[in-house]
């Protein structure tokens, strides 16, 4: 087991080198992996919300960022640690070309990358206007098809993004690793039971958290539930978080969404809830959930300090010291 976690890096616009520089620091540090994030990593000012229907990030037009080019870059730039893709989402880009930048990345990083794929999020692919296909069929054709046009060529390690038992048994069946955000942890010895036997002890178990250190715990608390705030208006989190055994909290969150209170939503997530999904509080607490996580069979612990500061490189590096 790894004695320290991986990090979750957004790419954001005008943080790009600051966060290749954080990378290079990690790496300088033994942290094992980096996965980058596609997707937006922006919130709206506040008074925009409304616009949004009840989605608050902003996740509009074309990605602001993009996990492959991130992954590039930070490949170029260091020496041992591994980078993957947290995810890049199917929709944007064809079997040919994902295919085609994931090997070129893994062949100059010397083996160091992992290609990690899902569909996204209906309410974000409609914004897009994608069309949309039936996610556990989508990621098998798309597979297939990412498959068939190796032509002999490696495919990095292929890690699925997953949430509910469904895609976790294709990924089980078609790929060499899962990846959950916002993994409950209290449901993930029951979950992995869907993964087959003959593939436990190679297969991936990858999860990003939200984390937050600090020495006032109401303060790390009030952070990390704005973290699920977005999560909890998804509909697929929402089902997820329900077999896990929060329904309460997610019909909390479906009236605050329904009243357009991104306060309440917030508020929806109870104490236990945060407990269950995210890394807060001290540095000894948050070590302490790390090693829950790894207990329960995550083997890639990786933390998202997305709403430590909006300085990005401050707060990976701010959480990175908890663990040295």
């Amino acid at each position: 087991m790894e004695s320290k976690p991986g990090f979750l890096f957004y790419a954001v616009p005008g943080q790009r080198k600051s966060m290749i520089a954080a990378a290079e620091e990690l790496d300088r540090r033994g942290f094992p992996f980096i996965y980058c994030n596609h997707g937006s990593a922006r919130v709206l000012p506040a008074g925009q919300e409304a616009q949004q229907s009840g989605v608050v990030r902003t996740y509009i037009g074309t990605a602001v960022t993009d996990g492959l080019s991130h992954c590039l870059a930070i490949a170029m730039r260091t020496k041992r640690i591994t980078v993957g893709t947290g995810i890049e989402v199917t929709y944007t880009r064809h079997p040919v070309e994902m295919l085609g930048v994931a090997n070129y990345i893994n062949e100059v990083s010397d083996g160091r990358f992992l290609l990690g794929i899902g569909p996204g999020h209906n309410e974000i692919l409609k914004q897009w206007h994608y069309p949309i296909e039936k996610p556990l069929a989508h990621m098998r054709r798309y597979t297939q098809e990412l498959r068939a046009v190796a032509t002999g060529q490696p495919i990095p390690p292929l890690i699925f993004s997953v949430l509910r038992n469904g895609m976790l048994r294709l990924a089980g069946e078609l790929a060499d690793g899962a990846i959950w955000a916002n993994a409950v942890l209290s449901y993930l010895p029951t979950a992995l039971k869907e993964v087959p036997a003959e593939k436990r002890d190679s297969f991936i178990v990858a999860n990003l958290a939200p984390c937050y250190v600090s020495e006032d715990r109401a303060e790390a608390l009030e952070a990390v539930r704005v973290a699920l705030t977005n999560y909890l208006t998804l509909t697929n989190y929402q089902r997820y978080f329900t077999e896990a055994g929060y329904g309460k909290e997610v019909e909390q969150a479906k009236a605050a969404i329904a009243a357009n209170d991104h306060a309440a939503i917030a508020a929806a997530v109870s104490e236990r809830m945060a407990d269950d999904i995210c890394l807060y509080g001290s540095a000894a607490e948050v070590r302490e959930k790390f090693e829950a996580f790894q207990a329960a069979g995550v083997n890639q612990m990786c933390v998202s300090t997305l709403f430590h500061s909006d300085d990005q490189a401050e707060a990976i590096l701010r959480v990175a010291d908890a663990f040295d």
